[in-house]
């Protein structure tokens, strides 16, 4: 019997390790197995063939019970897009799931089996789809640190014109790089849908807010990149954990996107990167500016600390923009596509005004060299880049999205955290001075 009581009791301690997170996922890879090699070479090795295997082998949909008990365990506003999505009527949410239960599904054919088996359901399919993944565990679940995890759910594997090459296959992965949606959990916070414009609302409230003290957040997103290492992250406080929780959510994200076309190429992760690297310049500013295109005028851009709301399905001409002026937000960098065509114009990303944050970053780097000439100097030592000179934010996108750079940097690694964030803190003692010559037009 006392043996029997030992063996229940290291079970128990096995299965609250293994489900410690608030989904009760006990599919979770833990990101720090992975030291040592930088997130593109976790991404390729690991990260991307987890996310194709759930794409073609598809995975299990849970209890009713469960997937009930995850709804209780997401953000508030996860939650209230899924019962939106139910009419507020959790009965039909159970009877959907009692159908579904222990059937294999993915990506492609969960949003049809809604539609089959709750025909009331149809025109929510995909949202309530999205949802069914994430409740069921039906994706890459990564474990940073203690109680921060990201979800990243229903990702296709990416269009290849060799292999999908029948009608039906073609129009099954036309859209991949459109597929999926990546939540974060962090302590003292349910699971929520990190995207770009969510991500970057909390960011700028968390540089700005903490704006003396955000080098232990800086420190840790280099380490991450370039040594798959988040062992420090407790140093920074909870909100600090879960603004990078959700930075690595939707980078693992755009990595994956990345990486569809089986090449890697400057895409969506280098414009949340680069966006995320300058929130510490608009740390140190009296008030958000940045560069926005003018809506009167698409062809000049303008530094600013007052922006027009947009809206989608616009073109530029046509005034894309509400007209309602407000103050400048770091999410502005989010924006609709301009184009006027119906498939493109209500996709929206950072990648977006990547015209408009990478004149910011010329500008400062312009600055930074003149002033503080070593400490650029000491910062592009590190980069694996054909040219280095120029936009240094640029440089770190070239530097990590780079099949060329080591898959292992070594101490390397730290060494360009240390003098990244160096550089980082002074462009935010800067971003004044910097500002004030850009208004006068003498930056």
């Amino acid at each position: 019997m006392k043996h029997l009581f030992i063996l229940l009791l290291v079970f128990t301690k096995l299965a609250s390790a293994q489900v410690e997170n608030n989904l009760n996922c006990d599919n979770v890879l833990d990101f720090t197995k992975y030291k040592g090699t930088t997130f593109l070479n976790f991404m390729e090795q690991k990260g991307k063939p987890i996310l194709d295997r759930y794409a073609t082998k598809g995975y299990p949909v849970r209890s009713s019970r469960q997937v009930l008990e995850a709804l209780e365990n997401v953000d508030p506003k996860v939650k209230r897009k899924v019962i939106s999505a139910v009419g507020k009527d959790k009965n039909l949410l159970v009877s959907l799931i009692d159908k579904l239960e222990g059937k294999t599904v993915d990506l492609y054919n969960l949003p049809t089996l809604i539609a089959k088996a709750e025909p009331k359901l149809s025109r929510n399919r995909y949202n309530l789809s999205t949802f069914v993944g994430l409740a069921s565990c039906g994706g890459l679940i990564m474990k940073f640190a203690p109680g921060n995890y990201a979800y990243n759910i229903h990702y296709g594997t990416g269009y290849n014109p060799k292999i999908h090459n029948t009608p039906e296959l073609k129009e099954k992965h036309r859209k991949d790089k459109q597929t999926g949606r990546s939540f974060g959990e962090a302590p003292g916070r349910f699971a929520n849908d990190a995207s770009d414009k969510a991500y970057l609302t909390d960011l700028e409230k968390y540089v700005v807010r903490h704006s003396d003290d955000i080098k232990d957040f800086y420190l840790n997103l280099f380490a991450a990149l370039g040594n798959s290492d988040t062992t420090y992250f407790s140093s920074i406080d909870k909100e600090g954990q879960a603004v990078l929780t959700d930075f690595l959510a939707v980078y693992t994200a755009e990595q994956a996107r990345n990486l569809m076309d089986n090449k890697v190429s400057l895409h969506w992760d280098a414009a949340l990167l680069e966006v995320t690297l300058l929130a510490a310049f608009h740390a140190g500013q009296e008030s958000l500016e940045l560069f926005f295109r003018n809506p009167n005028n698409s062809r000049e851009i303008l530094f600013t600390d007052s922006v027009l709301n947009q809206a989608p399905c616009r073109g530029l001409e046509e005034g894309r923009v509400s007209g309602k002026s407000r103050a400048a937000r770091l999410y502005d960098y989010w924006q609709f596509s301009s184009s006027p065509s119906e498939e493109h114009c209500r996709r929206s990303g950072i990648n977006i005004t990547k015209e408009e944050f990478r004149k910011l970053g010329e500008i400062i780097s312009k600055y930074e060299r003149k002033m503080n000439p070593q400490l650029v100097k000491n910062l592009e030592s590190h980069f694996y880049v054909k040219n280095r000179g120029g936009n240094v934010f640029l440089q770190a996108s070239k530097h990590f999205i780079n099949p060329y750079t080591p898959k292992k940097l070594g101490k390397e690694a730290y060494d360009l955290a240390e003098d990244f964030t160096k550089f980082l803190l002074q462009v935010r003692s800067d971003a004044k001075e910097i500002s004030k010559l850009i208004k006068n037009g003498e930056l």
